[in-house]
C-alpha cells in the first residue's frame, strides 16, 4: 500500500465544518393530520359485538322461511354456509350488507335481508373510541331430508 503526497484539486477547508443552524425555539411545528372520523376499520382492538342469544334467536326465527323455500325448490339435504359481511356503524346500526358466497336457492339473498333487519350491535373500538368496522358472520342453513 502506498500513500501519495500529491495535491488534489478542490476546495481547501481549514478547520472543522461550521455547526448546523440553531432553531432557537422559533421553528414551526406541524401537527399531525386529523384522523378521519368516518374511517372504516377492517380490524379493531375491540370487535363489534351483539348479544349472542338475541342474535341467534333473530337468525333462527327469520331464516326458517328461506330454508322452507329452498326445500320446495328442490335443494339437496345438507349444510350450506353463507358468509355475510357487513359494516357496524358507530351507533351500532348495520349497513353495507353483502353475501360473500351464494349456495343458491335464495339462501344468500335471505341471509342478507335477515342481517339487515337484525338488532343493533355494540360498535368496535380503536384507541378508546367507537369506530365503524366490518364484521363477517357465517350463517349455516341445515336442509333436512324430506
Amino acid at each position: 500500500m502506498q500513500v501519495s503526497n500529491a495535491n488534489q484539486e478542490g476546495v481547501k477547508v481549514s478547520g472543522p465544518p461550521p455547526p448546523p443552524p440553531v432553531d432557537a425555539g422559533k421553528g414551526v411545528v406541524t401537527p399531525p393530520p386529523p384522523e378521519d372520523e368516518n374511517k372504516v376499520f377492517e380490524k379493531v382492538e375491540i370487535e363489534a359485538s351483539v348479544n349472542p342469544a338475541q342474535w341467534r334467536r333473530h337468525l333462527e326465527n327469520q331464516l326458517q322461511r328461506y330454508i322452507e323455500d329452498a326445500v320446495q325448490q328442490g335443494m339437496a339435504p345438507g349444510n350450506y354456509t353463507v358468509n355475510i359481511r357487513f359494516l357496524v356503524e358507530k351507533d351500532g346500526s348495520i349497513a353495507d350488507v353483502r353475501a360473500l358466497n351464494d349456495p343458491g336457492y335464495g339462501l344468500a339473498t335471505g341471509a342478507v335481508e335477515v342481517v339487515k333487519k337484525g338488532p343493533k350491535w355494540s360498535p368496535g373500538e380503536q384507541n378508546g373510541k367507537k369506530v365503524r368496522s366490518y364484521h363477517t358472520q357465517p350463517i349455516t342453513f341445515q336442509i333436512q331430508e324430506q
